[in-house]
């Protein structure tokens, strides 16, 4: 009898020490927490050429890879620049070369500032481009394997002025027809207007939309700019960004648009939506569209001496929800220094996340917050709902964010990782990833 006693007892000791351990590791492993199985415990960072190098954008493949896409410093002049990293964080060695490439537009600085992905694997990146005396919307367009797609413009490049003047695209969209719609500012006179694009698939200008393809929106005759693109069910697309007012400095902006590049009259008023926070300089960076049609924006406020994290809700009419945090809006203080949110992600599950910088002691950090439905930050994320992620002891910031099919977060931004390589006078910047369990 004592046999079966011993083993019944070793039974349920190992038993006890497997849940131990299970629980152990579920306190050690909770949402927002790094995910150590990616790069260097949770964090990757790429150079390209020894000097300034940054991630704008960032998107997630359905086979788990990432691709990242931003500037880089090549020699004199900065270039497009896109890095494809394996699900382990690693450099995807089958995409241009070692996982890099680099794109020149016409031998001066260029920079992508945000990225999408085909149905069939290729890769759309948006920014702009220096050609002549002005800066232009710029696009191009590359084959999975990270070559140009020679049917995409010119050589896979494409480049679109509004008015003669500086215009820079800043978010894209992929519609499911294959025309790709772009938007951003452009300077059309004395100030600079809300600009949006449209192309057909195989990159010329879609005359239907606007006028030759192009669209500008003034909000009260100051600068404007559209930092965010999302695309309704029914064809409409919410440009989001900021609008200065004069006296009381910048607000968050949104105008909606018909699919045929009209204004959409039924939103806010004539197609167009100003939020002003607290009296100071507000700007929206992200935007994402609810399934019940709600529009949540997300950027930085002013709210007194310092710059918080600020996110507010529309109805589908463009009135403020107020269900959503106090009056529709909401903002997040970090450690009492200037904080900003530069990218929004909507969860399955309802929850939104921010992420952007956050100033701590000396230096800034990636910064990630989530949110409940309601607009609270949600407890179970991180710290009280924040998260902060330092790279090397310097400046970094999260400029971009996307979800991954299996729930986690990647981050992606530029670390400051110390001096240049190729240029002693000042510090050299990175692509910087970091992914989070979600």
């Amino acid at each position: 009898m004592r046999k079966p006693q011993s083993l019944s007892l070793i039974v349920c000791l190992a038993a006890g020490l497997v849940l131990s351990l299970a629980l152990a590791l579920g306190a050690r492993a909770a949402s927002g927490d790094l995910d150590a199985t990616f790069g260097t415990g949770g964090k990757v960072t790429t150079d390209f050429a020894g000097d300034d190098d940054q991630a704008n954008g960032v998107v997630a493949q359905s086979d788990g890879k990432l691709v990242a896409a931003g500037v880089a410093k090549t020699s004199r002049s900065q270039d497009f620049a896109l890095a494809r990293y394996n699900p382990n964080g690693s450099l995807d060695a089958t995409f241009g070369t070692g996982g890099k490439v680099t794109t020149d537009f016409a031998g001066d600085d260029d920079q992508a500032f945000a990225v999408a992905l085909q149905p069939d694997g290729k890769i759309v990146a948006v920014g702009v481009a220096k050609t002549s005396r002005s800066r232009d919307f710029a696009l191009a367009r590359y084959n999975p394997n990270g070559s140009l797609d020679a049917t995409f413009g010119t050589g896979g490049k494409v480049t679109t002025d509004f008015a003669g003047n500086d215009d820079t695209a800043f978010a894209v969209v992929l519609q499911s027809d294959g025309k790709i719609v772009v938007a951003g500012g452009a300077k059309t006179s004395r100030s600079q207007d809300f600009a949006l694009a449209r192309y057909n698939a195989n990159g010329s200008l879609d005359a239907t939309f606007g006028t030759g393809g192009k669209v500008t929106t003034d909000f009260a005759g100051n600068d404007d700019e559209a930092h965010a693109l999302v695309l309704q069910p029914d064809g409409k697309l919410v440009a989001a960004g900021q609008a200065e007012s004069g006296y009381r400095g910048r607000d968050f902006a949104l105008a909606r648009y018909n699919p045929n590049g009209s204004l959409d009259a039924t939103f806010g008023t004539g197609g167009k939506v100003t939020t002003d926070f607290a009296g100071n300089d507000d700007a929206a960076f992200g935007a994402v569209l609810q399934s019940d049609g709600k529009i949540v924006a997300a950027g930085g406020a002013k709210t007194s001496r310092s710059e918080d994290f600020a996110l507010a809700r529309y109805n589908p009419n463009g009135t403020l929800d107020g269900t959503f945090g106090t009056g529709g809006k909401v903002t997040t203080d970090f450690n009492g220094d200037d904080d900003e949110a530069h990218a929004l992600v909507l969860q399955p599950d309802g929850k939104l996340v921010a992420a952007g910088a956050a100033k701590l002691s000396r230096s800034q950090d990636f910064a990630l917050a989530r949110y409940s439905a309601n607009g609270s930050l949600d407890a179970t994320f991180g710290t009280g709902g924040k998260v902060t992620t330092d790279f090397a002891g310097n400046d970094d910031a999260a400029f971009a964010l996307a979800l991954q099919q299996d729930g986690k977060l990647v981050a992606a931004g530029g670390a400051n990782v110390g001096r240049s390589r190729t240029d002693y006078r000042g510090s050299g910047e990175d692509f910087a990833l970091a992914r989070y369990l979600g």
